[in-house]
């Protein structure tokens, strides 16, 4: 009992320094890192963080101390990236097939979702389109339109971020904005009744 007495001494000074701080609201222009990227790093904290994708910008509203922690993961991360000269998206639509058949590396993994439960034996493409843009600016290729594209730092690969994307194929239209690891195949809707919409995407240096 003396022992639980005297932690509790030794913590009271603490909890008393944890009182509730005064919130002020600050905005922060992020030049080369997506705004909702920086947002997303402090997603488990109930403070209010909003992210503007059209102008960039960070809104946080909390005490000077979380304030700091956003700007000090800003600086390490709002950083100049590799100029890149352009970039590509590939989006794919594609179902199961009855037999296997080669398809691109980046849609390898895709198809072992589809073969894992043993119903397909392999994947077939039904629609393919590639649009390339230079980065900031809107693009239009065949049944693919999107208003912007940029590239960012992430953990581990480059992230590329479009807004405005919009497909429409004969079996799947979708209209959203999305961030895609570069070199990684990502699902972004279903194509038909039991097919998939997979986009890859790239920067050409």
């Amino acid at each position: 009992m003396k022992r639980l007495s005297i932690l509790v001494l030794v913590f009271l000074p603490v909890f008393a320094s944890d009182a509730p701080a005064e919130k002020s609201t600050r905005t922060f222009l992020l030049k080369y890192v997506d705004a909702d990227q920086i947002r997303r790093l402090f997603s488990n904290y109930s403070y209010p963080m909003t992210a503007n994708r059209d102008f960039n910008v960070l809104t946080v509203t909390a005490p000077a101390g979380f304030q700091t922690k956003v700007e000090e993961a800003i600086k390490e991360y709002d950083l100049q990236p590799v100029p890149a000269r352009n970039i590509e998206l590939t989006v794919y639509a594609v179902t199961g097939a009855d037999a296997a058949a080669p398809v691109p590396k980046e849609l390898e993994p895709i198809e072992k979702q589809f073969t894992a439960g043993g119903v397909y034996k392999g994947v077939r493409l039904t629609d393919t389109q590639v649009i390339r843009v230079r980065p900031g600016q809107p693009g239009e290729s065949g049944s693919i339109r999107l208003r912007a594209a940029w590239v960012s730092a992430g953990d581990k690969n480059r992230v590329i971020s479009f807004d405005g994307l919009k497909v429409n194929f004969k079996t799947a239209t979708l209209s959203t904005d999305i961030d895609i690891p570069e070199g990684q195949a990502v699902v972004i809707g279903k194509a038909g009744t039991d097919g998939l919409l997979v986009a890859a995407a790239k920067a050409a240096e």
